[in-house]
């Protein structure tokens, strides 16, 4: 596994040099300087994201995100067909997730992950999704309301926080137990949050209905 990692950025180029050669006419192909410019042009208008809302995300999302190279998380990918708006399957969705990994960390595909992820009623990012929930800034959140919003992004619908209370806090309590297994809390940390009910503004407010 150790040498698949080391001999993987190899691979993703010949794949990368073997898809820009075909036929890229109907796809919205970004080269690493185009990810990394829309990256910086929407980074700058961004809030800072807690650690801890950063690492809930993982949990839900990809635990590996961090052990493994950046290109081949599904985070990764994800981004790619939100952002450049593709059309790609295969070997292109793999290409574009390689010309965002080639320029940015962890860090940074992780933060444009959770500036952009769609998590209901109109929000992207969790900015928005943290006054529509909760009427209160991502950073003011408690770890239990992060973990929701990082149970979010599988099914927001599935997950309604009043119609659908159990699952919602089913899912949530998953991500709070992958956060334990993965380091990110402690052990205390997540049976209090497990434990603690989901409380959420009501009427939710859609994001594109506020100020």
């Amino acid at each position: 596994m150790r040498l698949f990692y080391f001999l993987l950025p190899s691979i993703l180029f010949i794949i990368t040099a073997t898809v820009v050669q075909g036929d890229n006419s109907e796809l919205n192909f970004p080269n690493p300087n185009q990810a990394l410019e829309r990256y910086q042009e929407a980074a700058s208008k961004w809030p800072e994201v807690p650690r801890t809302t950063l690492q809930a995300f993982v949990a839900a999302e990809d635990t590996l995100f961090f052990e493994r190279p950046v290109q081949i998380s599904t985070i990764t990918r994800q981004i790619g067909s939100w952002v450049f708006q593709s059309r790609a399957r295969g070997l292109h969705k793999v290409a574009i997730a390689f010309s965002i990994g080639e320029v940015l960390s962890h860090d940074e595909v992780l933060n444009w992950y959770t500036n952009q992820v769609y998590l209901g009623y109109g929000c992207f990012g969790v900015h928005t999704a943290a006054m529509a929930y909760f009427g209160r800034p991502v950073g003011s959140l408690n770890l239990e309301e992060t973990a929701f919003l990082a149970a979010l992004p599988k099914s927001p619908g599935s997950f309604h926080p009043i119609r659908s209370y159990d699952r919602a806090v089913e899912r949530r309590n998953y991500v709070l137990w992958e956060m334990k297994e993965a380091g990110f809390i402690s052990d205390d940390e997540a049976k209090t949050a497990i434990q603690t009910a989901l409380i959420v503004i009501e009427p939710l407010e859609l994001c594109n209905e506020q100020d």
